[in-house]
Protein backbone atom coordinates (compact mmCIF):
# COMPACT_ATOMS: atom_id res chain seq x y z
CA UNK A 1 0.00 0.00 0.00
CA UNK A 2 1.21 3.67 -0.64
CA UNK A 3 2.37 5.60 2.11
CA UNK A 4 0.39 8.90 3.07
CA UNK A 5 1.50 11.57 0.16
CA UNK A 6 2.13 8.89 -2.28
CA UNK A 7 -1.27 8.77 -4.23
CA UNK A 8 -0.42 11.47 -6.56
CA UNK A 9 2.87 9.78 -7.27
CA UNK A 10 1.49 6.55 -8.17
CA UNK A 11 -1.11 8.11 -10.43
CA UNK A 12 1.50 10.06 -12.21
CA UNK A 13 4.01 6.70 -12.59
CA UNK A 14 0.89 4.51 -13.90
CA UNK A 15 0.06 7.27 -16.27
CA UNK A 16 3.43 7.04 -17.63
CA UNK A 17 4.46 3.61 -17.58
CA UNK A 18 0.85 2.63 -19.18
CA UNK A 19 0.89 5.19 -22.04
CA UNK A 20 -0.49 3.45 -24.96
CA UNK A 21 2.74 2.40 -26.86
CA UNK A 22 3.82 3.18 -30.53
CA UNK A 23 4.14 0.24 -32.90
CA UNK A 24 7.33 -1.17 -34.39
CA UNK A 25 5.42 -1.09 -37.48
CA UNK A 26 6.47 2.78 -37.52
CA UNK A 27 10.01 1.43 -38.38
CA UNK A 28 9.11 -0.86 -40.84
CA UNK A 29 9.70 -4.07 -38.67
CA UNK A 30 7.34 -7.49 -38.37
CA UNK A 31 4.74 -5.65 -40.15
CA UNK A 32 1.76 -7.93 -41.21
CA UNK A 33 0.54 -11.33 -40.56
CA UNK A 34 2.60 -13.22 -41.32
CA UNK A 35 5.53 -10.02 -41.54
CA UNK A 36 6.06 -8.46 -45.18
CA UNK A 37 9.22 -10.24 -46.03
CA UNK A 38 11.46 -7.12 -45.93
CA UNK A 39 10.34 -6.41 -42.56
CA UNK A 40 11.14 -9.38 -40.60
CA UNK A 41 13.72 -10.10 -38.34
CA UNK A 42 16.64 -13.19 -39.37
CA UNK A 43 19.21 -14.53 -37.59
CA UNK A 44 21.23 -12.32 -39.98
CA UNK A 45 19.26 -9.26 -39.03
CA UNK A 46 18.63 -9.10 -35.22
CA UNK A 47 21.39 -6.95 -34.34
CA UNK A 48 21.65 -4.51 -36.74
CA UNK A 49 19.23 -1.46 -36.84
CA UNK A 50 16.18 -0.86 -37.16
CA UNK A 51 15.73 -4.64 -36.50
CA UNK A 52 17.76 -5.04 -33.29
CA UNK A 53 14.73 -3.21 -31.47
CA UNK A 54 12.52 -6.17 -32.08
CA UNK A 55 15.75 -8.62 -31.94
CA UNK A 56 16.99 -7.99 -28.89
CA UNK A 57 13.51 -8.19 -26.43
CA UNK A 58 12.78 -11.44 -28.61
CA UNK A 59 16.03 -13.32 -28.75
CA UNK A 60 14.58 -16.56 -28.14
CA UNK A 61 14.28 -16.86 -32.14
CA UNK A 62 17.69 -18.56 -31.00
CA UNK A 63 18.02 -21.49 -28.99
CA UNK A 64 17.13 -21.36 -25.32
CA UNK A 65 16.18 -22.71 -21.80
CA UNK A 66 14.27 -20.89 -19.11
CA UNK A 67 14.92 -19.55 -16.07
CA UNK A 68 11.92 -19.69 -14.18
CA UNK A 69 10.59 -17.41 -11.25
CA UNK A 70 9.27 -18.80 -7.88
CA UNK A 71 7.98 -17.13 -4.82
CA UNK A 72 6.72 -14.15 -3.75
CA UNK A 73 7.54 -10.87 -6.31
CA UNK A 74 9.21 -8.17 -4.70
CA UNK A 75 6.85 -4.79 -5.06
CA UNK A 76 9.70 -2.42 -5.49
CA UNK A 77 7.64 0.65 -3.96
CA UNK A 78 6.88 3.71 -5.89
CA UNK A 79 8.39 7.28 -4.58
CA UNK A 80 7.67 10.71 -5.42
CA UNK A 81 8.73 11.20 -8.41
CA UNK A 82 11.71 13.05 -9.51
CA UNK A 83 11.47 14.95 -12.62
CA UNK A 84 14.24 13.55 -14.64
CA UNK A 85 13.72 13.92 -18.45
CA UNK A 86 14.45 17.82 -18.48
CA UNK A 87 17.46 17.93 -16.79
CA UNK A 88 20.60 19.46 -18.27
CA UNK A 89 23.72 18.45 -17.97
CA UNK A 90 27.31 19.42 -19.74
CA UNK A 91 29.22 16.35 -21.94
CA UNK A 92 32.15 16.57 -24.42
CA UNK A 93 31.45 20.55 -24.34
CA UNK A 94 27.46 20.34 -25.26
CA UNK A 95 24.42 21.06 -22.78
CA UNK A 96 22.07 18.48 -23.12
CA UNK A 97 18.85 17.28 -21.59
CA UNK A 98 18.71 13.61 -20.11
CA UNK A 99 15.87 12.52 -22.61
CA UNK A 100 18.51 13.80 -25.34
CA UNK A 101 20.54 11.19 -24.08
CA UNK A 102 18.18 8.85 -23.71
CA UNK A 103 16.77 9.31 -27.29
CA UNK A 104 20.41 9.64 -28.77
CA UNK A 105 21.24 6.02 -27.56
CA UNK A 106 17.83 4.17 -28.48
CA UNK A 107 16.67 3.63 -24.95
CA UNK A 108 13.94 0.67 -24.93
CA UNK A 109 13.57 1.36 -20.92
CA UNK A 110 15.29 3.90 -18.07
CA UNK A 111 14.25 2.79 -14.25
CA UNK A 112 16.12 4.74 -11.38
CA UNK A 113 15.38 3.74 -8.10
CA UNK A 114 16.50 5.33 -4.68
CA UNK A 115 16.54 5.07 -1.20
CA UNK A 116 14.76 1.29 -2.30
CA UNK A 117 11.48 3.36 -4.20
CA UNK A 118 10.85 3.59 -7.97
CA UNK A 119 11.25 7.68 -8.97
CA UNK A 120 11.40 7.79 -12.42
CA UNK A 121 10.64 4.71 -15.11
CA UNK A 122 9.96 4.87 -18.63
CA UNK A 123 9.43 2.64 -21.47
CA UNK A 124 9.99 3.87 -25.02
CA UNK A 125 8.21 2.93 -28.38
CA UNK A 126 6.03 -0.52 -27.94
CA UNK A 127 8.80 -1.68 -24.98
CA UNK A 128 6.60 -2.47 -21.53
CA UNK A 129 7.33 -3.00 -18.19
CA UNK A 130 6.71 -6.92 -19.07
CA UNK A 131 8.98 -6.82 -21.99
CA UNK A 132 11.96 -9.33 -21.99
CA UNK A 133 15.39 -7.51 -23.45
CA UNK A 134 18.75 -9.07 -23.92
CA UNK A 135 21.28 -7.98 -20.85
CA UNK A 136 24.17 -9.10 -23.51
CA UNK A 137 27.38 -8.64 -21.23
CA UNK A 138 25.57 -7.62 -18.13
CA UNK A 139 25.38 -11.21 -17.95
CA UNK A 140 28.89 -11.47 -17.06
CA UNK A 141 28.00 -9.39 -13.96
CA UNK A 142 25.60 -12.59 -13.03
CA UNK A 143 27.61 -14.87 -14.07
CA UNK A 144 29.90 -13.47 -11.25
CA UNK A 145 27.69 -13.56 -8.55
CA UNK A 146 26.71 -17.02 -9.40
CA UNK A 147 30.44 -17.67 -8.71
CA UNK A 148 30.92 -15.70 -5.55
CA UNK A 149 27.90 -18.10 -4.14
CA UNK A 150 30.41 -20.96 -4.56
CA UNK A 151 33.73 -18.98 -3.75
CA UNK A 152 31.86 -18.04 -0.55
CA UNK A 153 30.94 -21.66 0.43
CA UNK A 154 34.61 -23.02 -0.26
CA UNK A 155 34.08 -24.88 -3.15
CA UNK A 156 35.68 -22.27 -5.66
CA UNK A 157 39.26 -21.12 -5.14
CA UNK A 158 40.00 -17.83 -6.73
CA UNK A 159 43.94 -18.53 -6.20
CA UNK A 160 42.86 -22.27 -7.86
CA UNK A 161 44.30 -23.25 -11.17
CA UNK A 162 41.19 -23.22 -14.18
CA UNK A 163 41.98 -27.18 -15.05
CA UNK A 164 41.71 -27.66 -11.01
CA UNK A 165 37.89 -27.53 -11.96
CA UNK A 166 38.39 -28.01 -15.89
CA UNK A 167 40.86 -30.70 -17.07
CA UNK A 168 39.70 -30.31 -20.24
CA UNK A 169 41.61 -27.37 -20.28
CA UNK A 170 44.43 -28.53 -19.11
CA UNK A 171 46.39 -27.40 -22.58
CA UNK A 172 45.62 -23.88 -24.38
CA UNK A 173 45.58 -20.50 -22.88
CA UNK A 174 43.81 -21.28 -19.26
CA UNK A 175 45.67 -24.23 -18.24
CA UNK A 176 47.71 -22.02 -16.12
CA UNK A 177 45.47 -19.37 -15.44
CA UNK A 178 44.09 -19.07 -12.03
CA UNK A 179 40.11 -18.34 -11.56
CA UNK A 180 41.21 -14.70 -10.09
CA UNK A 181 42.84 -13.94 -13.45
CA UNK A 182 39.71 -14.99 -15.49
CA UNK A 183 37.93 -13.09 -13.29
CA UNK A 184 39.44 -9.76 -13.90
CA UNK A 185 40.15 -10.27 -17.53
CA UNK A 186 43.61 -10.04 -17.41
CA UNK A 187 43.91 -13.54 -18.87
CA UNK A 188 46.23 -12.30 -21.60
CA UNK A 189 44.68 -14.86 -24.58
CA UNK A 190 45.12 -14.51 -28.27
CA UNK A 191 41.67 -12.68 -29.10
CA UNK A 192 39.94 -9.45 -30.78
CA UNK A 193 36.52 -8.48 -29.11
CA UNK A 194 36.48 -6.16 -32.07
CA UNK A 195 32.75 -7.00 -33.53
CA UNK A 196 33.53 -4.63 -36.19
CA UNK A 197 36.45 -7.13 -37.73
CA UNK A 198 36.21 -10.21 -37.89
CA UNK A 199 37.79 -11.99 -40.02
CA UNK A 200 36.58 -15.69 -41.24
CA UNK A 201 38.56 -18.54 -39.75
CA UNK A 202 40.14 -16.84 -37.05
CA UNK A 203 39.48 -18.02 -33.42
CA UNK A 204 37.19 -14.62 -32.86
CA UNK A 205 35.32 -15.66 -35.78
CA UNK A 206 34.82 -18.87 -34.52
CA UNK A 207 33.97 -17.92 -30.90
CA UNK A 208 30.85 -15.43 -32.27
CA UNK A 209 29.74 -18.29 -34.71
CA UNK A 210 29.17 -20.69 -31.81
CA UNK A 211 27.57 -18.49 -29.17
CA UNK A 212 25.18 -17.60 -31.75
CA UNK A 213 26.21 -14.13 -32.68
CA UNK A 214 27.32 -14.38 -36.23
CA UNK A 215 25.07 -17.24 -37.24
CA UNK A 216 26.49 -21.05 -38.41
CA UNK A 217 24.16 -22.76 -40.03
CA UNK A 218 26.83 -25.42 -41.14
CA UNK A 219 27.12 -25.89 -37.41
CA UNK A 220 23.56 -26.17 -36.56
CA UNK A 221 23.75 -29.66 -39.21
CA UNK A 222 26.58 -31.28 -37.58
CA UNK A 223 26.13 -34.75 -35.86
CA UNK A 224 28.44 -34.56 -33.20
CA UNK A 225 28.05 -38.49 -33.15
CA UNK A 226 29.73 -38.78 -36.30
CA UNK A 227 31.47 -35.53 -36.40
CA UNK A 228 34.30 -34.00 -33.61
CA UNK A 229 34.34 -30.48 -34.56
CA UNK A 230 33.54 -28.49 -31.45
CA UNK A 231 30.01 -27.21 -32.23
CA UNK A 232 29.73 -25.56 -28.90
CA UNK A 233 31.71 -22.82 -26.81
CA UNK A 234 32.84 -25.00 -24.20
CA UNK A 235 34.34 -27.52 -26.45
CA UNK A 236 35.97 -24.43 -28.73
CA UNK A 237 37.60 -23.01 -25.48
CA UNK A 238 40.54 -24.97 -25.72
CA UNK A 239 41.01 -23.57 -29.22
CA UNK A 240 42.44 -20.86 -27.63
CA UNK A 241 46.00 -19.70 -27.56
CA UNK A 242 47.91 -17.34 -24.98
CA UNK A 243 49.04 -13.70 -26.66
CA UNK A 244 52.82 -13.70 -27.74
CA UNK A 245 53.09 -10.92 -26.50
CA UNK A 246 51.48 -10.11 -23.14
CA UNK A 247 52.07 -11.93 -20.04
CA UNK A 248 48.87 -12.85 -17.86
CA UNK A 249 48.27 -10.67 -14.89
CA UNK A 250 49.62 -7.73 -16.56
CA UNK A 251 46.93 -5.57 -18.36
CA UNK A 252 43.35 -5.91 -18.21
CA UNK A 253 41.85 -7.01 -21.96
CA UNK A 254 38.08 -7.07 -22.68
CA UNK A 255 37.97 -10.96 -23.76
CA UNK A 256 34.67 -12.61 -23.59
CA UNK A 257 35.77 -16.60 -23.76
CA UNK A 258 37.02 -15.57 -19.96
CA UNK A 259 33.14 -15.65 -18.34
CA UNK A 260 32.63 -19.05 -20.79
CA UNK A 261 35.04 -20.50 -18.91
CA UNK A 262 33.48 -19.09 -15.20
CA UNK A 263 30.21 -20.68 -16.31
CA UNK A 264 31.54 -23.83 -16.86
CA UNK A 265 33.41 -24.04 -13.35
CA UNK A 266 29.79 -22.74 -11.97
CA UNK A 267 28.07 -26.00 -13.41
CA UNK A 268 31.06 -28.29 -12.87
CA UNK A 269 31.78 -27.76 -9.63
CA UNK A 270 27.74 -27.37 -8.88
CA UNK A 271 27.15 -30.19 -10.68
CA UNK A 272 24.11 -28.53 -12.61
CA UNK A 273 23.81 -26.27 -15.85
CA UNK A 274 24.32 -22.72 -15.69
CA UNK A 275 20.50 -21.75 -16.03
CA UNK A 276 19.57 -24.03 -13.34
CA UNK A 277 21.78 -22.92 -11.02
CA UNK A 278 20.85 -19.26 -11.52
CA UNK A 279 17.11 -20.35 -11.48
CA UNK A 280 17.78 -21.90 -7.71
CA UNK A 281 20.00 -19.81 -6.24
CA UNK A 282 19.23 -16.09 -7.36
CA UNK A 283 16.32 -15.61 -9.61
CA UNK A 284 13.90 -17.52 -6.76
CA UNK A 285 15.43 -15.33 -4.13
CA UNK A 286 14.76 -11.90 -5.92
CA UNK A 287 11.02 -11.94 -5.81
CA UNK A 288 11.43 -11.94 -9.31
CA UNK A 289 8.34 -10.74 -11.53
CA UNK A 290 8.49 -12.56 -14.76
CA UNK A 291 10.58 -15.86 -15.33
CA UNK A 292 14.21 -14.85 -17.92
CA UNK A 293 15.37 -16.99 -20.08
CA UNK A 294 19.22 -17.91 -21.53
CA UNK A 295 20.05 -18.12 -24.78
CA UNK A 296 22.46 -20.60 -25.47
CA UNK A 297 25.14 -22.12 -27.97
CA UNK A 298 24.71 -25.15 -30.25
CA UNK A 299 25.03 -27.63 -28.00
CA UNK A 300 22.35 -25.46 -25.53
CA UNK A 301 24.77 -24.39 -23.07
CA UNK A 302 23.69 -21.10 -21.82
CA UNK A 303 25.85 -18.60 -22.94
CA UNK A 304 27.47 -17.19 -19.87
CA UNK A 305 28.88 -14.14 -21.72
CA UNK A 306 25.96 -12.92 -22.74
CA UNK A 307 22.41 -14.68 -23.17
CA UNK A 308 20.48 -13.50 -20.32
CA UNK A 309 17.44 -11.99 -20.96
CA UNK A 310 14.68 -10.38 -18.48
CA UNK A 311 12.37 -7.68 -17.80
CA UNK A 312 13.69 -4.29 -17.08
CA UNK A 313 12.34 -4.13 -13.19
CA UNK A 314 13.87 -7.78 -12.99
CA UNK A 315 17.10 -6.65 -13.78
CA UNK A 316 16.94 -3.58 -11.30
CA UNK A 317 15.90 -6.21 -8.92
CA UNK A 318 18.85 -7.69 -9.07
CA UNK A 319 20.71 -4.54 -8.90
CA UNK A 320 19.06 -3.98 -5.36
CA UNK A 321 19.97 -7.57 -4.25
CA UNK A 322 23.61 -6.42 -5.10
CA UNK A 323 23.35 -2.81 -3.70
CA UNK A 324 24.27 -3.07 0.21
CA UNK A 325 25.65 -6.68 0.93
CA UNK A 326 23.62 -9.36 -0.58
CA UNK A 327 19.97 -8.98 1.18
CA UNK A 328 16.77 -7.96 -0.59
CA UNK A 329 13.24 -7.99 1.41
CA UNK A 330 14.87 -9.90 4.13
CA UNK A 331 16.22 -13.03 2.13
CA UNK A 332 19.92 -13.63 1.64
CA UNK A 333 20.49 -13.69 -2.09
CA UNK A 334 24.66 -13.53 -2.22
CA UNK A 335 26.93 -13.59 0.44
CA UNK A 336 27.65 -10.62 2.12
CA UNK A 337 31.62 -10.27 1.77
CA UNK A 338 31.60 -11.36 -1.86
CA UNK A 339 29.22 -8.80 -2.71
CA UNK A 340 30.60 -6.02 -0.02
CA UNK A 341 34.26 -6.08 -1.70
CA UNK A 342 32.79 -5.72 -5.35
CA UNK A 343 34.01 -2.34 -6.09
CA UNK A 344 36.93 -2.45 -3.68
CA UNK A 345 39.58 -2.74 -6.42
CA UNK A 346 43.38 -3.30 -5.88
CA UNK A 347 46.30 -0.99 -6.54
CA UNK A 348 47.29 -3.52 -8.44
CA UNK A 349 43.69 -3.91 -10.27
CA UNK A 350 43.93 0.07 -11.02
CA UNK A 351 47.27 -0.92 -12.55
CA UNK A 352 45.64 -3.64 -15.07
CA UNK A 353 43.12 -1.08 -16.16
CA UNK A 354 45.35 1.49 -16.39
CA UNK A 355 47.62 -0.06 -18.83
CA UNK A 356 44.84 -0.84 -21.08
CA UNK A 357 43.00 0.70 -24.10
CA UNK A 358 40.01 1.84 -21.80
CA UNK A 359 42.75 4.23 -20.38
CA UNK A 360 45.22 4.96 -23.03
CA UNK A 361 44.97 8.57 -24.48
CA UNK A 362 43.51 9.08 -28.08
CA UNK A 363 42.02 5.12 -27.54
CA UNK A 364 38.66 4.80 -29.58
CA UNK A 365 37.50 3.14 -26.48
CA UNK A 366 39.04 5.57 -23.96
CA UNK A 367 36.30 5.78 -21.07
CA UNK A 368 37.29 8.93 -18.32
CA UNK A 369 34.45 7.51 -15.56
CA UNK A 370 36.54 3.73 -15.44
CA UNK A 371 38.94 2.89 -12.51
CA UNK A 372 39.14 -0.41 -12.80
CA UNK A 373 37.46 -3.90 -13.78
CA UNK A 374 37.55 -6.55 -11.62
CA UNK A 375 34.70 -10.18 -11.05
CA UNK A 376 32.98 -9.14 -14.52
CA UNK A 377 31.97 -5.61 -13.19
CA UNK A 378 33.06 -2.19 -14.15
CA UNK A 379 34.39 -0.13 -10.98
CA UNK A 380 33.88 3.59 -11.73
CA UNK A 381 34.44 4.92 -7.60
CA UNK A 382 36.31 2.47 -5.47
CA UNK A 383 35.64 4.77 -2.71
CA UNK A 384 32.36 5.77 -3.12
CA UNK A 385 31.29 2.73 -4.36
CA UNK A 386 30.08 3.09 -7.69
CA UNK A 387 30.12 0.09 -10.41
CA UNK A 388 28.39 -1.01 -12.85
CA UNK A 389 27.16 -3.80 -15.54
CA UNK A 390 27.26 -3.23 -18.97
CA UNK A 391 26.32 -4.71 -22.39
CA UNK A 392 27.16 -4.16 -25.94
CA UNK A 393 24.24 -2.32 -27.33
CA UNK A 394 23.75 0.01 -24.08
CA UNK A 395 22.85 -2.03 -21.82
CA UNK A 396 23.31 -0.57 -17.91
CA UNK A 397 22.98 -1.42 -14.44
CA UNK A 398 24.25 1.69 -12.47
CA UNK A 399 25.05 0.95 -8.39
CA UNK A 400 26.30 4.07 -6.22
CA UNK A 401 26.36 2.97 -3.01
CA UNK A 402 27.02 6.49 -1.67
CA UNK A 403 23.52 7.82 -2.56
CA UNK A 404 21.69 4.11 -2.74
CA UNK A 405 21.09 4.55 -6.32
CA UNK A 406 20.21 1.63 -8.62
CA UNK A 407 19.50 2.75 -12.16
CA UNK A 408 18.73 0.27 -14.85
CA UNK A 409 18.63 0.61 -18.49
CA UNK A 410 18.15 -1.22 -21.89
CA UNK A 411 18.77 -0.07 -24.96
CA UNK A 412 19.07 -0.95 -29.15
CA UNK A 413 21.56 1.14 -29.75
CA UNK A 414 22.54 1.29 -33.79
CA UNK A 415 26.61 -0.06 -33.15
CA UNK A 416 27.75 -2.72 -30.15
CA UNK A 417 30.70 -1.04 -28.46
CA UNK A 418 29.33 1.25 -25.60
CA UNK A 419 32.87 2.47 -25.20
CA UNK A 420 33.45 3.40 -28.97
CA UNK A 421 29.95 5.33 -29.01
CA UNK A 422 29.93 9.33 -27.84
CA UNK A 423 26.44 8.67 -27.36
CA UNK A 424 26.60 6.22 -24.79
CA UNK A 425 29.21 8.14 -22.80
CA UNK A 426 26.91 10.97 -22.52
CA UNK A 427 24.48 8.53 -21.47
CA UNK A 428 26.96 7.35 -18.20
CA UNK A 429 27.25 11.42 -17.47
CA UNK A 430 23.46 11.47 -16.92
CA UNK A 431 23.36 8.79 -14.98
CA UNK A 432 26.26 9.59 -12.67
CA UNK A 433 23.77 13.12 -12.57
CA UNK A 434 21.28 11.36 -11.31
CA UNK A 435 22.56 9.05 -8.91
CA UNK A 436 24.56 12.02 -7.42
CA UNK A 437 21.61 14.19 -7.05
Amino acid sequence: MPRPGQCLALVLFVTMVFQAPASLAEDGVMVGVPAAPETQVTLMNQALPPFSRWGFRNMSIQPAVMVPRSGPIYEIPYGEPIEIETLTFEHAGETMTVLEALEAENTDGFLVIKDGVIVYERYFGDFTEHSHHLWASSTKSLVSMAAGILIDEGKIDPAAKVPTYIPELSKGAFADLTVAEVLDMVSAIDYSEDYANLAPGSVHYEYFRRIGLTPAFDLMQIDPVEDETPRGTLEFLPEFQSSPDLEPGFKFEYHSPNVDVIGWIIARVSGMPLNDFVAANIWSKIGAEHDAFFTTDLAFVPVATGGFNSTLRDFARFGLAVLDDGMLNGVRVFPAPYTQAIPAASDEELLFTDRSAYKAEGSPVFDDLLQAYRNFWWIHDRDQEVFTARGVFGQVLYIDRSTNTVIATFSSAPTASNAARPENHAKMAAMKMIAEM
